[in-house]
């Protein structure tokens, strides 16, 4: 598979699927990021479940044979779980890359023509959490909300 066919991939749109798996191919970590955790429930004893909201406390990375640096774990803060992990700080997490398959077009590149692919992705399961959805919110108690209800809305 050449450079540009990776980097189309990674640029997929893939939230449209019909998958609960499906994330975006390429998303920006950093420590400090509030992130979702969007992947079926780990622990619902632990409070570690989908749709919950944590902080990226470390990163750990490497690089592809192709140059891409992706991420291998992620530790994150969930701070309304009961986890207390031996050599972690309480309330962090490991989250490591989930694995999922679909088939998708690759645009035709040069003399290649446009063919059918089956891809296997290994990503971690978040999202950054910037926003939230009003339907994502419920249930959530927020110490702080922005709302602008210029746009419309429901009524």
């Amino acid at each position: 598979m050449s450079l540009a066919e990776r980097q189309q991939l990674l640029n997929l749109n893939v939230t449209a699927l019909k998958s609960t798996q499906a994330l975006p191919g390429f998303v920006v970590l950093a420590e400090g990021m509030p992130v979702i955790l969007r992947v079926r429930n780990l622990s619902t004893d632990l409070g570690i479940t989908n749709g919950s909201q944590g902080i990226v406390k470390k990163i750990f990375s490497t690089i592809c044979p192709a140059g891409f640096t992706y991420a291998t774990c992620v530790l994150v803060e969930f701070p309304h779980s009961r986890v207390n992990l031996s050599n972690l700080p309480k309330t962090v997490f490991p989250i490591v890359p989930s694995t999922w398959t679909f088939t998708t077009l690759i645009q035709a590149e040069g003399d290649r023509p446009q063919r059918k692919i089956q891809v296997t992705r290994r990503q971690l399961p978040i999202q950054p959490a910037f926003a939230v959805t009003g339907h994502s919110s419920q249930g959530k108690t927020l110490p702080q909300v922005l709302v602008n209800l210029h746009e419309g809305g429901f009524a």
